[in-house]
């Protein structure tokens, strides 16, 4: 096992190599690269300089809580939701339609509706409830329904209610699912929220509007742009090592 994770690795690494040297190679091919694409070596120098700064840190901190906002918004509508459609098969088909739509709408496009509604610093943390609601509704959902029906009817036996069953048995059972649906969800919403601060383009705090806003003030030099995209890109892969290492976790 050990061999085989430092394989894994090394061959990792290989690929990171790579993906520098592909991304040198074609800001040298690409001429006015710092306009297009600027080189690896460019972008790593001014990420090294804006470390150093209050202003990044600021904006991670401002995505971070629309993101928290957000998905504690979208786990607890869904966790009572879920528990009732789990419970429920005639309440879980008439939200059906609505967690359709929800899973299919483009989320671009509505973020100009939430723009007017709620405001443009608010518009990411609804579009972040929007993209994790229906996932983390449905592995609750399925977590319930998933449980063995002889346990069911044993808690019957039992003389537990609706209530009690459901606190004693069908939730503690269903944690597995459920971690499982708020693990595949929390990278994707971090993503959706850079993008609605990119797309409202607010010029205030968060790592999409300093991505907005670096690119406005300065359209013929990328190397900012690219340097906070960076950053978000890091943090993204972070948070997308710890949700496959509790998926490896809960499956294994």
């Amino acid at each position: 096992m050990k061999k085989f994770t430092s394989n894994k690795l090394f061959y990792r690494l290989i690929g990171l190599v790579l993906l520098f040297t592909i991304w040198q190679i074609a800001s040298m091919l690409i001429k006015q690269g710092s306009f297009i694409l600027p080189s690896p070596f460019e972008t790593l120098s001014y990420t090294g300089k804006i470390l150093g700064s209050s202003y990044l840190y600021d904006c991670i901190l401002v995505s971070a809580k629309n993101l928290l906002f957000g998905f504690l918004f979208a786990f607890i509508v869904a966790f009572v939701f879920g528990v009732i459609a789990g419970n429920s098969n005639q309440f879980k088909e008439i939200l059906s339609p609505f967690i359709s739509t929800m899973k299919s709408i483009p989320t671009a496009s509505v973020i100009y509706l939430f723009m007017l509604l709620v405001g443009i610093e608010n518009s990411p943390i609804i579009i972040v409830f929007l993209v994790c609601f229906p996932i983390i509704y449905e592995a609750i959902v399925s977590g319930i329904e998933n449980i063995d029906e002889v346990i069911i009817e044993a808690s019957k036996v039992d003389g537990d209610n609706v209530f009690s069953c459901n606190k004693n048995i069908k939730i503690p059972l269903a944690v597995p699912s459920i971690i499982l649906g708020i693990s595949s969800c929390f990278g994707l919403g971090f993503k959706i929220e850079i993008m609605a601060e990119i797309i409202t383009g607010s010029g205030k705090l968060g790592l999409g509007s300093a991505i907005a806003s670096s690119q406005r003030s300065d359209p013929t030099n990328l190397v900012p742009v690219f340097a906070y995209s960076l950053i978000a890109i890091v943090l993204m892969l972070i948070i997308d090592f710890i949700s496959t290492y509790i998926k490896d976790k809960i499956t294994s």
